[in-house]
């Protein structure tokens, strides 16, 4: 999701009200994060999402205040994105410390396994 919305960034740069298009991505990635606050027990989704709706707010703050230019708007964007990343790191090595299994350990596949004998029987 967020190299989705780096790419969106990247490519809306070359593009007439490509500005909008960062500012409705970003609305995006906020909204999905603050749903997985809501649905997690992990500190690191609460403060990603912190940051990511603090991104909002600038993009909002950019367009009503008069004063403030866009290249600090944007640098005030990447200073939050920092702390997007840092918190997605520091949950990464949180799990890591306490020597949880990785989820993928845990899940490999949603379906349930099959038997030997059952591989390539396509009934």
């Amino acid at each position: 999701m967020l190299i989705a919305d780096a790419a969106v960034t990247r490519v809306s740069v070359w593009v007439t009200g490509g500005h909008l298009i960062v500012a409705l991505s970003e609305f995006v990635v906020a909204v999905i994060f603050a749903w997985l606050a809501f649905r997690s027990d992990r500190w690191w989704v609460l403060v990603a999402s912190a940051a990511l709706i603090l991104c909002v707010l600038v993009f909002i703050l950019e367009w009503t205040t008069p004063g403030l230019s866009r290249d600090d708007a944007i640098s005030a964007r990447r200073g939050l994105w920092l702390v997007v990343a840092a918190s997605l790191f520091g949950g990464v090595f949180e799990r890591w410390l306490a020597g949880e299994a990785p989820v993928s350990r845990l899940e490999p596949l949603r379906r349930p396994p099959v038997a030997p004998g059952e591989a390539g029987s396509g009934a």
